[in-house]
């Protein structure tokens, strides 16, 4: 059962994509396979899930919120409670009756309630078993492995989220051999050690900035990278304070409590509109310099995960990176592009970041993020 919901929902989703077009709503084929990428990673298909899904992977402007809103109710009733004939004078019948036919064929319902129980979650994501290997681009991860890729990514967040450091402390059996307790100990009796003493190094909660781009050209990678940074913060081990950007900037950190990702995307569609918009990395540096300027300290290490294509301001670019630059540890900037052996920086946003930059790496697979995850444990 849980496959068929899977494939009417899908079929669903391709109608209502096809409808808000028809209304003249922007919506470009990376906005379409993200859209759907998103759905494959649902638990469970109910109504305001799927709504949440279509609010921040299709709509780039506030305007457009309307026919989207409208589209989705009048084909979600027609989809439940489909007519017995076609209405007459409409151009839009057609488009409910693969719909109306799926539905009686599988016998899905896509009308559950949040709290009804639902099937396993790997039959409905289609999760697979077999090995996924580390080094292929998330450009080219089939939509049946995606599941198996968000697993294996939050093996990689519990591995390096831990982060030890000088302090020690007592420990009863493990760690290094504490010898000036040990010897402290034996003059208890004449010098002779009895029990040894241990110590071990206390995790630390260094403190990390992460901001990520959700730009149209981020698209594809966007949606792994903050799977990725959701992952971290659930291991609540790094201090990190996460921000997303396309033209402005959006705290994002109070979002992350929720332990399910599609909570998290839920509930930054109610504040964020400039999911797949452009990029003004410019301005977005600024806000941060300037209105967040608390969560930036001498010990705080900036991460910024874009590709670098700017439509903003250059100059302003230029002069807020080097603020950043005086007030931060260090920058780590995440490229997907720099998976290309070829790849040099030479889009204008990206050449003018580069030399405020102490790290340029990439981001476009698992192994780049693990070999991320593992500068966040140095």
């Amino acid at each position: 059962m849980a496959i068929n919901n899977l494939r009417i929902t899908i079929d669903f989703s391709l109608k209502l994509i096809y409808l808000l077009r028809n209304s003249g709503v922007a919506i470009g084929i990376q906005q379409t396979v993200t859209c759907i990428q998103s759905i494959l990673l649902l638990k469970k298909f109910d109504r305001e899930r799927l709504r949440t899904i279509y609010k921040i992977t299709l709509i780039n402007r506030k305007e457009d919120f309307y026919h989207l809103h409208k589209m989705f109710d009048v084909l979600w009733t027609e989809f439940l409670a489909p007519s017995p004939k076609p209405k007459e004078n409409s151009d839009d019948s057609e488009t409910y009756d693969g719909i109306i036919l799926k539905l009686q064929q599988y016998g899905g319902d896509l009308n559950k309630d949040e709290n009804e129980d639902t099937e396993d979650v790997t039959e409905t994501q289609g999760y697979s078993t077999k090995e996924i290997s580390y080094h292929k681009d998330f450009r080219n991860i089939p939509k049946e492995d995606i599941s198996s890729v968000i697993l294996e990514l939050d093996k990689i967040a519990k591995k390096y989220a831990l982060i030890p450091r000088r302090k020690m402390k007592e420990s009863k059996r493990s760690g290094k051999i504490n010898m000036r307790k040990s010897i402290q100990e034996s003059v208890k009796y004449g010098g002779e050690i009895l029990n040894w003493k241990y110590k071990k190094k206390i995790p630390s909660h260094s403190r990390f900035v992460i901001v990520s781009d959700v730009s149209g050209s981020m698209e594809l990678y966007s949606f792994f990278l903050l799977n990725f940074l959701h992952l971290l913060h659930n291991h609540n081990r790094i201090k990190i304070e996460s921000f997303i950007f396309s033209t402005h900037l959006q705290p994002l950190t109070k979002y992350f409590r929720a332990k399910d990702f599609q909570r998290v995307l839920k509930n930054v569609s109610l504040q964020f509109s400039g999911w797949s918009g452009g990029t003004k990395i410019g301005k977005a540096i600024e806000t941060l310099n300037e209105t967040y300027s608390s969560v930036i300290t001498p010990k705080t290490t900036v991460i910024i995960m874009s590709d670098g294509w700017d439509t903003g301001d250059i100059d302003l670019l230029d002069r807020e990176m080097s603020k950043l630059r005086n007030r931060a540890k260090s920058i780590i900037w995440l490229n997907p592009l720099k998976g290309d052996l070829s790849y040099e920086p030479l889009a204008l946003g990206m050449a003018t970041a580069y030399p405020y930059c102490d790290k340029l790496i990439s981001c476009h697979n698992m192994d780049s993020l693990r070999d991320f995850a593992k500068l966040l444990s140095k």
